[in-house]
């Protein structure tokens, strides 16, 4: 019983939908591993170009903080400068002439947008000269002196900046506990005529506006952009400073403070981009870290709206193909519904015709089949009626050998018992010819039925000739059960006596041989015969004529080739060696299958 079936055009539309999904699918999975690496790229590219842009303001910011110090030259008249540069014996009177100068310089020469906390005036060998303090309160304290409970860390920074021959502005940070923040710190060496250091000022500013600054350029909450200097701690960061993204910022923080190449921090980055501009002037680096998660929002973001494009594609081409294939196979469903009926018993029923195409043609074709099939069954039943009588008839015939056996064994009986044994012989190895010979119930026989097959032929023909032909059989004993197409060698025996033998005079003998040779088994028939020439022979043995095996002639060498081929490939068959005057040799090729295999 058949099982239910699936309608063409079902099968076309799974099979539309298949390769179209099948496309989409592998698109999605470029698109999805293509995107990744395009999305990381942007985002670096475009991460770099943020801290550039960064970098500019806050350069713009740095420098007018230096600018504001600078000033400084110019209060009274450079007279600071040369005192100094003198003799620090004179300190306290220094201290006394300057006590109000950081105050008028921090009113004077900065502006409100600066956010300046504290300024502070010290000589070369750190001794304060004056300071500024904006708006002293318990919650807004600031120390008279930076060096007063300063962290160690920091006056040391500061100590080896001020002996270095370093020119730039160092810029750093300085912890508040009151206010529990970093100030940004900016140190600038007074330097006198003699390009010496007579000085420096120390200046503190208000974070906020520099995070301002930062947060304009941060795309994402998760983002931490921060300050630092190769050596020194970080300045100022603006961020998500807890959790995974903070650890991973006390991390790298650690190693740029310890001198760590950046690429090497680079690697070490997780699941997190790491970006870092220099900058122009200042040796502050900005930094830039950015979990990996949250490019991977985008690209999720980007991975649905393909989605939903592709399954968008999907139902506008089912509805399509609905629409455009319900008038496609409609005639195809009129053609299996009219086979069913004539499968189920109404076999003279027609299809219609139909309109002027592929499907119109198949239908005409399919009628002229039906007729044709139609007149073929009445044909087979005729040739079975023939049929049945020719195997009547067979089994009536198949008495007749079964006769012959029986009489020639009745004959060698009265044979034997009136004295002529001869007479006996001779039917008893007539009988088994003949058995061997109309027995078919097998095709294949083993290399020693076929040696007794000829042995009685050749007793036969002895006797005809009178002992005139000797027979020499050298065959091992382990190829005897070795299985071969029946009455393959009797006829190359038999054609040995007929062409090779017939008309020679002196001693005649034949000589049957098999060797195995890998895997083949090539089995001889030799004679000493008159010889022949063989170039006709062996080219209509290469090209055998299937008319062989059906011709009504006996069963000779084109015959036993033919069915060789036919077994066994075009590889094995009948060859004929032979010279005029040093008579014959025809080899059987067949395969070697082993012992007692009896398949082709």
């Amino acid at each position: 019983m058949r099982g239910t079936y699936l309608s063409l055009r079902t099968k076309i539309l799974v099979f539309c939908l298949g390769c179209m999904v099948t496309a989409l699918l592998a698109q999605t999975a470029m698109f999805w591993q293509s995107s990744s690496g395009i999305i990381y790229s942007l985002s670096e590219e475009i991460g770099l170009k943020t801290l550039e842009n960064l970098q500019e303001d806050l350069y713009s910011f740095h420098k007018s903080i230096e600018n504001s110090i600078i000033k400084l030259y110019n209060q009274e008249q450079g007279q600071l400068i040369t005192d100094l540069s003198g003799d620090e014996g004179q300190l306290g009177e220094i201290r006394n002439k300057y006590s109000q100068l950081a105050y008028e310089l921090a009113h004077s020469a900065f502006v409100p947008s600066q956010n300046v906390t504290t300024l502070y005036i010290y000589t070369a060998s750190h001794e304060l000269i004056g300071s500024y303090r904006h708006a002293q309160t318990p919650k807004y304290s600031y120390p008279q002196d930076i060096y007063d409970g300063a962290d160690p860390e920091e006056s040391a920074l500061i100590h080896s900046y001020i002996g270095s021959g370093e020119r730039i502005m160092m810029i750093t940070s300085s912890y508040n506990a009151s206010r529990d923040v970093k100030l940004m710190r900016y140190v600038l060496k007074l330097y006198s005529v003699g390009l010496n250091c007579a000085g420096y000022v120390v200046c503190d500013v208000d974070p906020k506006p520099i995070l301002q600054m930062i947060d304009k350029y941060r795309y994402t909450d998760d983002q931490i952009i921060w300050l630092q200097r190769s050596g020194d701690e970080s300045a100022i960061a603006d961020g998500m400073l807890s959790g995974e993204s903070g650890d991973m910022f006390a991390g790298i923080s650690s190693l740029i403070k310890d001198g760590v190449d950046f690429e090497l921090i680079k690697l070490s980055g997780g699941g997190f981009e790491l970006y870092m501009n220099n900058g122009q002037k200042y040796n502050l680096a900005v930094y830039s870290l950015l979990p990996r998660k949250a490019l991977e929002l985008n690209q999720r973001i980007l991975f649905r709206n393909t989605w939903l494009i592709v399954a968008s594609i999907l139902v506008v081409f089912t509805i399509l193909f609905a629409l455009i294939s319900a008038g496609l196979t409609k005639p195809l469903t009129y053609v299996v519904q009219t086979v069913n009926r004539i499968k189920n018993g109404e076999i003279s029923l027609r299809l219609k015709p139909m309109r002027k195409d592929e499907i119109g043609v198949l239908s005409l074709e399919f009628n002229d089949m039906l007729d044709n099939t139609a007149a073929l069954m009445e044909m087979e039943y005729n040739a079975r009626l023939l049929a049945n009588d020719a195997k009547y008839k067979a089994l009536q015939a198949q008495v007749n050998p079964h006769f012959l056996y029986n009489t020639l064994d009745t004959m060698a009986g009265i044979a034997a018992s009136s004295g002529t044994p001869l007479v006996g012989t001779l039917c008893r190895a007539l009988s088994n010819i003949f058995r061997y010979s109309l027995n078919m119930e097998t095709p294949f026989a083993t290399l020693a039925d076929e040696i007794l097959h000829i042995k009685n032929y050749m007793y036969i023909m002895n006797v005809r000739t009178n002992n005139s032909v000797e027979l020499d059989i050298q065959i091992d004993s382990d190829l005897l059960k070795v299985k071969l197409p029946r009455l393959s060698i009797q006829p190359l025996v038999e054609n040995s006596l007929q062409h090779g033998l017939k008309n020679k005079h002196g001693e005649k003998n034949i000589i049957i041989s098999a060797v195995q040779d890998g895997g083949r088994l090539l089995i001889s028939v030799a004679d000493n015969g008159l010889g022949m020439e063989t170039s006709v022979i062996n080219d209509e043995l290469l090209n055998p004529n299937t008319d062989a095996l059906t011709q009504n002639t006996s069963i000779g060498l084109r015959n036993i080739n033919a069915r060789a081929k036919l077994l066994y490939g075009e590889g094995f068959g009948v060859s004929v060696d032979s010279k005029i005057g040093q008579g014959s040799k025809v080899t059987l090729e067949i395969p070697f299958t082993g012992v007692g295999n009896d398949e082709p």
